[in-house]
């Protein structure tokens, strides 16, 4: 995860933003920045400390 969705200046990437519906914030793409990152980072976060 961390080579693939981490970008070089430290940002996150396919992350999908919010919206009344998932097709709001859709397409979600390496390059797609969305309107509300502090999900997307939580779940980043969670999931590497469930792996160490």
């Amino acid at each position: 995860m961390a080579t693939e969705c981490v970008h070089p200046d430290g940002a996150l990437g396919y992350v999908q933003g919010t919206g009344k519906e998932p097709k709001d914030g859709q397409p979600v793409s390496y390059t797609s920045k969305p309107d509300f990152e502090d999900y997307g980072l939580g779940c980043f976060l969670l999931a590497g400390s469930e792996v160490y």
